[in-house]
């Protein structure tokens, strides 16, 4: 099975059921499979062959959605862009993983010129340059690659995960056993579809399950998305904690929240992409009476390995126990397997664990070992299998539900003439995010404001990476080896 005869099969079973609706259109099983069959077979007329990859740069629309499974039907391999990245940080991707074309919305019609030095053709989304045509049957096999998602690693340069048919259906289907998705479920969509968080469980998983998606651009206005859930019977909801911890928080009239409580068809709520705080979890479903159920993933991973199940026990501050056909374990600095209860790094082993990173060896060789994923996170996991994530080895921080990798902007920081040194920590923000803190050391003689900073990095480091706040320093808590102790800096930043 392929994404490709996934939706195809799906299409013969049920051609006439909503598959998608985005505002006032709908479109059925079998309107998807021929307009991604069309979209495909103007790809294959551009020059497209097997293996060549595809960008795509999108806001949430149906166009996007059809792109990526005509690419996939192309025998190409999709590659989504992060949205909120600058022109040049989408061009080292786009140089890096070797895109042959790149399907763009018209919102960002103004990056064309400087993004299309590194692809040969450029689509906008309304298919303008894309020849008719009808594509036949992808040759593709379940273990060829699919597409390549794109996250930074621990030296600032973007890695491409490499994640097969086989990664994302089985993840897809382990999903479906824990959470119970039938094709009677409608899901809203409002998350960027670029991330594996929402493109597998609100995309892949409901069209494995033959069920509706409810598409909206933006989780903004939130407005829209209250609408949208008693408009359109949404069944299942699914955001990251920020948006919990809104809706947990929030004032609302107490006719709102009964209706919500007791009038919707909302039956479960998924939070993933972050940690939830357990307050949040709490809080929430004391005021709605919903189930809301926490997961664990990572890109690598295609992307979910654990989720507190639907119909089953669910442990407070716990992640879950793996999903089906997923193994876990915690071993220690030497790699010895740790038993139950003993914290030490998270690894995992399944069908969804991806091939490797694209074009690197040394790193897909450092997190790849004897069949076993290392994630850099570090966990416990008790007597019945469940995961509690303790702490992240890595330093990466998360704000809204998107990566930040403090290497990356502290590598470009440091290039400004007045920096002598600087490192970015992230700590709780209490709405189940993190807020960045810089902490910069001025040369000598050298005066700079945060503002100058932030100047410096306008452009050339996207928006949601610029920190919070920058808090300026005569020097740095340091090891023996010279390297700067980020665990004292976040002690700093609580003090202040």
């Amino acid at each position: 099975m392929t994404l490709s005869k996934l939706l195809s099969e799906k299409a013969k079973e049920s051609p006439a059921k909503t598959c998608l609706k985005f505002g006032g259109r709908k479109i059925t099983y079998a309107g998807m499979d021929d307009g991604v069959s069309r979209a495909a077979g103007g790809l294959v007329a551009l020059g497209l062959k097997a293996g060549d990859r595809t960008g795509i740069l999108m806001d949430n629309c149906p166009e996007y959605i059809v792109s990526y499974f005509a690419i996939l039907r192309a025998g190409g391999v999709a590659v989504p862009l992060n949205t909120f990245l600058t022109p040049e940080e989408l061009s080292f991707i786009l140089n890096d993983s070797g895109c042959r074309l790149l399907i763009y919305g018209s919102r960002f019609v103004p990056y064309a010129e400087i993004l299309g030095k590194q692809v040969p053709g450029l689509i906008v989304t309304d298919f303008r340059g894309i020849p008719g045509g009808e594509a036949g049957p992808s040759c593709a096999d379940q273990d060829d690659l699919a597409v390549l998602l794109y996250t930074s690693g621990t030296t600032g340069f973007p890695k491409g995960a490499m994640l097969t048919h086989r990664n994302l259906i089985s993840n897809a289907e382990a999903c479906k056993k824990v959470m119970h998705l039938s094709g009677r479920d409608r899901i809203l969509l409002f998350l960027p579809l670029f991330h594996s968080f929402s493109f597998t469980v609100c995309v892949i998983l409901p069209i494995f399950a033959g069920a509706q998606i409810i598409l909206l651009e933006s989780v903004r206005p939130f407005s829209k998305v209250i609408k949208s859930i008693f408009r359109d019977r949404v069944t299942f909801f699914v955001a990251v904690p920020t948006v919990y911890t809104i809706l947990a928080r929030k004032r609302m009239p107490v006719l709102m929240r009964f209706l919500i409580r007791f009038i919707v068809n909302i039956r479960a709520c998924v939070s993933g992409a972050a940690a939830l705080p357990e307050d949040t979890l709490n809080a929430f479903e004391k005021r709605f009476g919903i189930p809301l159920i926490e997961g664990y993933g990572l890109t690598e991973a295609a992307p979910v390995v654990s989720v507190n199940p639907l119909k089953g026990v669910r442990k407070p501050a716990s992640v879950g126990p793996p999903l089906p056909g997923i193994d876990v374990a915690a071993v220690g600095e030497d790699g010895r397997f740790l038993p139950a209860g003993e914290t030490g790094e998270l690894i995992v082993r399944g069908p969804n664990v991806m091939k490797g990173y694209f074009n690197r060896i040394e790193e897909t060789e450092a997190v790849l070992k004897d069949g076993w994923l290392h994630t850099g996170d570090m966990a416990r996991i008790d007597n019945d299998g469940y995961i509690f994530i303790v702490d992240r080895k890595k330093d990466i921080i998360i704000v809204d539900g998107m990566n930040v990798y403090p290497r990356e902007v502290e590598d470009f920081v440091i290039r400004h003439p007045a920096v002598e040194e600087c490192a970015m920590v992230g700590v709780p923000d209490g709405k189940g995010s993190e807020t960045t803190v810089l902490f910069a050391k001025r040369k000598e003689n050298a005066f700079i404001e945060e503002d100058e900073i932030r100047s410096f990095m306008k452009g050339h480091i996207a928006q949601f990476k610029i920190p919070r706040r920058i808090i300026f320093v005569d020097g740095f808590p340091k090891t023996a080896t010279g390297k700067i102790k980020k665990t004292e800096l976040r002690k700093w930043k609580l003090k202040t």
